[in-house]
C-alpha cells in the first residue's frame, strides 16, 4: 500500500508514525530494532535514526525521514519501552500496584497531544515540582483513551506503580465517588490493612501522602466530576505524577497544568476509522470516507461505532453507511458539541443490531436495552443472565456480541461496562420498546440475585448469626470457602450498594428488598472496615422502612446505624440510635432483637469510659439470651462483658465470662471467634497475673489465626506473647516474638501494630542493655506514631530522652 508522506503537519506525522510502527513490529529487521530500543536503548536509537537517515524502510524518503527523524525516534523508543515495561516484582518488597487499565490498542494519531503531554511532565520535573496534568474536553472525546495511552508510554518512569480510579463524574445514575472511598482504595492498593484505614478524609488524605512520600508512582483519577472531589487524591511529595481527566477545567486547582482536547484531525478520523473498518475498504473509497467522518463529528466514540458495524458487515460499501447516516446529519452539524451528536451515532448502531430477524441477535438488542436500566459501575455475566432471565451461556454471548459491536466494554474477563452516555441511550430504548412490566421484572431478578447471593456469603462469614443466615429455603450453593464469599463480596461491593439504593428510590416496588440487601452487607462492611456504606445502608434502609411502615426492619436499621456510628467513633449518636432501636424493639415484643440491642449499648458505653454502664446493659442482654436460649447471642454477650470487668478490676468476673463464652463459641464451631476469645481471655488472666495461664492462651489463639490463614491476628497474638514473656522476665522469648510480631504485621500493613512491636522491641532491647539498637527501634516507632497521629508518640519521645541528648529524634 503507497501512503501520502508528503503532507505537512499532524496528519503526515501521523501517518509516518503508522507505517514506521507497522515496519517495527512485523519486519524481520525492524522486529530487532524494536528489541534493542526496548533492551539497550541507546544502540536502538542509533540504528533507527541510521535506517531513517538512509531511507532503509520501505515507504520513507529522505524528504519526510528528515523532516521528522526526531519524533519518530522519540514516539518509537517510548513505545518500545511501555511494551516491554513489566518486571517481576522482588519478593518482600512494598506493595507496588498496577492498576491501569489496558492499552487502547487502536489509539490513533493524537502525536500532538501526547508531545504536550510529555513536555508538561518534564517542565514540571525541572521545577522539581509534582507533574499534575488535567486533561479535559467533552463527552466521547477521548480524554480516557488518550490519558491511558500516555500512561502507558511513561510507566516505566515510575517503578513504584500505577494507581488508577474511575471517580465517575460522568456517570448516570451514579453519585461522583467519595473522596474517603476512593483514599480507602488507594490504602488498601499500598498495602494497608482495611481495618487500620481513618475514616476521617482529612486522616485518610494525609495517611496516603505519607505512604506515597519517597515513592515514585504514576496516578490517574479518570472522570474527575469537580476540583474538590480530585484535590484530597494528589500526593505531595515530587517522586509521583498524577493524570486528571474530566468535562470540567478544574481551573482551581493548584499546580496544575491543562490540556484541552477536541475532535481528532480529519487525518486521524479516516485512520481510526480504517482500525476498525479495514484499511482498504477507507482506501478504495476516499470520498465516501471523507463523508462519513464528517457525519461521525470526528468524534472518536462514534468513529469506532460506524467501524464495527462495517467491521460486522464485510459487503457493505462506506457510501451505504453514509447514506443511512445521511438523514442524521443536520442533527448532527447543529449538535456537533452536544451529547445528541454521539446519540445519532448509537441510534445507527442500534438500529442495526435490532434490525435483524433472528434470535440471538432480538436477544442481544433486549440484554443491550435492559442494561440501560441499571446504574451499576460494572456487570458480571451471572449478575447479567438475572437482569435478563436466560442461562449463562446464552448471556455470555450476548454480552461478547455486544463487545464486538463496540456497544460495551470488558476491562477483564468476565467483567463489563457501558459507556455513560450508551446508558442513557439503552435505557431510552428500553422505555421505547420494552413494557413497564418486563423493566420491573428484570430489576425485580437483579437485587434478587444480589439479595440471595449476599445472603449466602453473609452467611460463611457468620455462620452462627440467627439474624443474618440463609433463609428459609435457600441454599449456599455459590460459595465453597469462607475466602471465596469475602472475594465476591469485596468485587461485588459498589454494585451491591447501588443496587440497594437503586430499589430504595422506588419504596413501593422494591422498598422491602433494598433493607433486605442492605441488612445482608452488614457483616462484610463491618469485617472489612466500611463504616461509611454501614452508615449509608444503614440510613437508607430506615428511610425506606418507615415509609413502608415496617417496624421489624426499621429496628433492624436502627441497630445497625448505632454500629455504624460506634465504627466512626461517633458515640453520641450511636447512643442515640440504640435508644431508638431498644424502645422500639420492646414495643413490638423483638426480645432477641431487645437483647443484642442491649449488647450493642454495652459496647458503645465501654468505649466511651463508662464501664459501669457497660456491665449493666451487658448484664441484661446476657439474661435475655439465656431467657431465650440463644447460645450465640449468650457467647457474644459474655465476650464483650470480659473487657468491661477488666477495666474495672474485676478480673474473677472477667476470667469467668471469657471461660463461659469460649465453651459456647467451641460448642457452636465458630473457629474466628474462638481465636478472638481465647486472646481476649489471655489478656484477662494476663491482668490477673496468671502469667502461664495467658501465655497458654496467646499460644492457643496463635494456633487458631494460622489454621484459619487470619495472618492480621496472628500478628496480635504474636505481639501478646512478647508482653506476657517479657512480664515473666523471658527478655530473649520477648524480643524472638515481638520480632516475629514486627514481621507480620509489615506483611500485612499494620501500621498502628508495627509501631505498637516495635516500640515494645526498643524497650525490651533497652532491659538487655542493647542501647544502639533500641534507639534505631523507638525511632521508627516514632516516626509511624508521628505519621499516625497517635498518643503514642509522645511516651516514645520521653523514653528516648533518657538516652544521650544528642541522638538525632
Amino acid at each position: 500500500m503507497v501512503h501520502d508522506l508528503t503532507g505537512r503537519g499532524q496528519d503526515a506525522l501521523a501517518v509516518a508514525w503508522s507505517v514506521l510502527r507497522d515496519w517495527l513490529q512485523v519486519d524481520e529487521q525492524g522486529q530487532e530494532v524494536f528489541q534493542l530500543l526496548a533492551n539497550e536503548p541507546d544502540r536502538g536509537i542509533r540504528a533507527l535514526a541510521a535506517r531513517l537517515e538512509r531511507t532503509g524502510i520501505p515507504g520513507f524518503t529522505a524528504e519526510v525521514s528528515g523532516g521528522m527523524l526526531g519524533k519518530l525516534v522519540q514516539i518509537a523508543s517510548a513505545e518500545a519501552v511501555h511494551v516491554h515495561q513489566d518486571r517481576e516484582q522482588p519478593p518482600g518488597s512494598p506493595s507496588r500496584p498496577a492498576e491501569l487499565p489496558p492499552d487502547i490498542a487502536a489509539f490513533t494519531g493524537r502525536i500532538s497531544e501526547l508531545e504536550q503531554l510529555a513536555e508538561l511532565v518534564d517542565a514540571a520535573k525541572m521545577k522539581s515540582s509534582t507533574p499534575i496534568i488535567v486533561v479535559d474536553g467533552p463527552p466521547g472525546v477521548g480524554k480516557s483513551a488518550l490519558t491511558i495511552h500516555f500512561a502507558h508510554m511513561i510507566a516505566h518512569q515510575y517503578p513504584d506503580g500505577q494507581l488508577y480510579v474511575n471517580l465517575q463524574g460522568a456517570t448516570p445514575g451514579l453519585a461522583p465517588l467519595n473522596p474517603i472511598d476512593v483514599l480507602g482504595r488507594f490504602l488498601r492498593a499500598l498495602g494497608m490493612d482495611g481495618k487500620e484505614i481513618p475514616v476521617d478524609t482529612g486522616e485518610a488524605a494525609t495517611r496516603f501522602r505519607s505512604l506515597a512520600s519517597g515513592r515514585t508512582m504514576l496516578i490517574m483519577l479518570d472522570n474527575a466530576a469537580s476540583a474538590a472531589q480530585a484535590r484530597q487524591l494528589i500526593p505531595a511529595g515530587t517522586g509521583c505524577a498524577v493524570l486528571i481527566t474530566s468535562r470540567e477545567v478544574l481551573a482551581t486547582l493548584d499546580g496544575v497544568a491543562h490540556l484541552h482536547l477536541s475532535v481528532l484531525s480529519a487525518g486521524e478520523a479516516v485512520t481510526l476509522l480504517g482500525k476498525f473498518a479495514g484499511e482498504a475498504r477507507v482506501t478504495a473509497e476516499p470520498e465516501a470516507t471523507s463523508t462519513l467522518v464528517r457525519q461521525c463529528g470526528l468524534l472518536p466514540l462514534a468513529l469506532r461505532i460506524a467501524g464495527a458495524r462495517l467491521a460486522a458487515r464485510p459487503s457493505w460499501s462506506l457510501q451505504a453507511l453514509a447514506g443511512r447516516l445521511l438523514d442524521e446529519r443536520a442533527r448532527l452539524n447543529e449538535l456537533q458539541l452536544g451529547d445528541l451528536a454521539v446519540r445519532a451515532s448509537f441510534g445507527i448502531s442500534y438500529e442495526a443490531l435490532s434490525a435483524v430477524d433472528g434470535p440471538a441477535e432480538a436477544a442481544c438488542a433486549r440484554t443491550f436495552r435492559l442494561l440501560g436500566l441499571l446504574e451499576a459501575p460494572d456487570v458480571s455475566v451471572d449478575m447479567v443472565a438475572a437482569l435478563i432471565g436466560d442461562s449463562h451461556e446464552a448471556t455470555d454471548e450476548a454480552l461478547e456480541r455486544l463487545v464486538d459491536a463496540q456497544l460495551l466494554e470488558s476491562p477483564s474477563p468476565g467483567r463489563y461496562q457501558m459507556h455513560d452516555l450508551l446508558r442513557l441511550f439503552a435505557r431510552e430504548h428500553a422505555f421505547r420498546d420494552d413494557t413497564q412490566e418486563d423493566r420491573r421484572l428484570a430489576l425485580h431478578r437483579t437485587f434478587e440475585f444480589f439479595l440471595a447471593r449476599a445472603r449466602g456469603a453473609s452467611a460463611l462469614l457468620q455462620p452462627t448469626d440467627p439474624r443474618r443466615t440463609m433463609q428459609k429455603g435457600e441454599e449456599n450453593s455459590w460459595f465453597a470457602t469462607r475466602s471465596l464469599a469475602l472475594d465476591w463480596l469485596e468485587a461485588e461491593r459498589p454494585n451491591i450498594v447501588a443496587a440497594a439504593q437503586q430499589a430504595a428510590a422506588a419504596p413501593h416496588e422494591f422498598g422491602a428488598i433494598a433493607t433486605q440487601i442492605a441488612d445482608a452487607l452488614f457483616w462484610f462492611c463491618h469485617l472489612r472496615a466500611y463504616p461509611r456504606d454501614l452508615e449509608m445502608l444503614g440510613r437508607l434502609a430506615l428511610t425506606t422502612a418507615q415509609r413502608l411502615g415496617d417496624r421489624e426492619g426499621e429496628g433492624q436499621s436502627l441497630h445497625n446505624l448505632s454500629i455504624a456510628n460506634l465504627r466512626l467513633r461517633r458515640f453520641e449518636e450511636a447512643v442515640r440510635h440504640g435508644n431508638r432501636c431498644l424502645e422500639l424493639r420492646r414495643e413490638i415484643g423483638d426480645h432477641y432483637g431487645e437483647g443484642r440491642t442491649l449488647d450493642a449499648l454495652g459496647r458503645i458505653h465501654y468505649m466511651m469510659g463508662r464501664f459501669d454502664d457497660a456491665v449493666e446493659y451487658g448484664e441484661k442482654s446476657l439474661a435475655i439470651a439465656r431467657r431465650i436460649q440463644d447460645r450465640y447471642s449468650e457467647s457474644a454477650v459474655l465476650c464483650n462483658l470480659v473487657p468491661a470487668y477488666q477495666a474495672m478490676q474485676r478480673y474473677t468476673e472477667a476470667i469467668a465470662c471469657g471461660q463461659e463464652s469460649l465453651t459456647i463459641r467451641t460448642e457452636l464451631g465458630d473457629r474466628y471467634g474462638e481465636g478472638r476469645m481465647r486472646m481476649s481471655l489471655g489478656v484477662a488472666y494476663q491482668a490477673s497475673g496468671r502469667l502461664d495461664e495467658a501465655i497458654l492462651c496467646f499460644e492457643e489463639s496463635l494456633a487458631v489465626f494460622r489454621d484459619i490463614g487470619d495472618r492480621y491476628d496472628e500478628g496480635r497474638s504474636l505481639f501478646q506473647l512478647a508482653l506476657a514473656h517479657s512480664l515473666g522476665g523471658r527478655l530473649s522469648k520477648a524480643i524472638e516474638y515481638c520480632e516475629r510480631s514486627i514481621t507480620v504485621r509489615r506483611e500485612t500493613a499494620d501500621r498502628y501494630g508495627e509501631g505498637e512491636s516495635l516500640h515494645q522491641l526498643g524497650k525490651l532491647l533497652s532491659n538487655i542493655g542493647d542501647e544502639q539498637k533500641a534507639r534505631v527501634s523507638l525511632n521508627q516507632a516514632l516516626v509511624i506514631f508521628e505519621e499516625l497521629g497517635v498518643p503514642n508518640a509522645e511516651e516514645v519521645r520521653t523514653l528516648l530522652a533518657t538516652y544521650s541528648s544528642g541522638l538525632d529524634h
